[in-house]
């Protein structure tokens, strides 16, 4: 079943296209990767299935719906310094922000959106803090909140940009084996990554992009030097040592 379906998508900022052209059919329960050189409008892709820009040509559909009617069952982690992490607010109240989805507008957070929130912070071992102000946080902890945010949502699509960035290893690990937990779960889940060399062990499919989609499927089929250098042209070298490759 295809959960997310992208019709010829081009979004352009200052009449340059950042997008162009893209056709994307999502399957349920993957964990794809989108990857691309800087500037190749990865972040882009994101944000205008989410509908979080402007589109100039094109459509998207969420369950087959406007992706307006979808929005409760997406998650989105942006990059961490679209955060104001100087903002006045504890660690609790940032993951309580996954349930508003669920509260009215004049509503409260009930016992079971409460319960949720504990939960999902014990499950990023971030339960201790839960009074601490965001601004108090490593990267790292700071990133398990955004995932715990994401979690309390309860959705079936999460979509991730460049979670990786700013933690340790020890944090990268935990975060995905959560992501390989609702992978299980039958969850979809789409990261933009740029390091290159966890490719192959993190995700069942890849877009490869830069502006206009060089090539989607599974990693193993499309992970390839001819689509690698197609994807980033002169950025990219590549040096074969132990089955990995890394941009230089």
């Amino acid at each position: 079943m295809n959960v997310i379906n992208v019709k010829n998508l081009t979004v352009t900022y200052n009449k340059k296209p950042a997008i162009k052209g893209i056709n994307l059919d999502i399957s349920e329960g993957s964990i794809i990767g989108i990857v691309g050189p800087n500037g190749a409008g990865k972040s882009t892709l994101l944000k205008a299935i989410l509908g979080l820009l402007p589109i100039d040509t094109g459509e998207v559909k969420i369950f087959g719906k406007e992706v307006k009617s979808s929005l409760k069952r997406v998650a989105y982690i942006p990059q961490k310094e679209q955060f104001d992490w100087d903002f006045p607010i504890n660690v609790s109240e940032v993951v309580m922000m996954g349930r508003y989805p669920y509260i009215s507008f004049f509503g409260r957070p009930d016992a079971n959106d409460k319960e949720i929130v504990n939960k999902v912070l014990k499950k990023v071992e971030m339960d201790k803090y839960s009074q601490t102000q965001i601004r108090n946080l490593s990267g790292g902890q700071q990133q398990r909140i955004f995932l715990a945010r994401a979690l309390a949502q309860e959705s079936d699509i999460y979509f991730l940009d460049e979670p990786f960035v700013g933690v340790d290893a020890k944090t990268e690990v935990a975060i995905f084996n959560l992501i390989k937990e609702l992978k299980a779960e039958g969850k979809t889940i789409m990261i933009v990554h740029h390091d290159l060399s966890k490719v192959e062990d993190y995700f069942d499919k890849l877009i490869l992009i830069n502006q206009i989609l060089i090539a989607f499927g599974e990693t193993k089929k499309v992970f390839t030097p001819e689509l690698l250098h197609r994807t980033y042209g002169g950025q990219l070298t590549i040096l074969q040592k132990a089955e990995q490759l890394i941009v230089n």
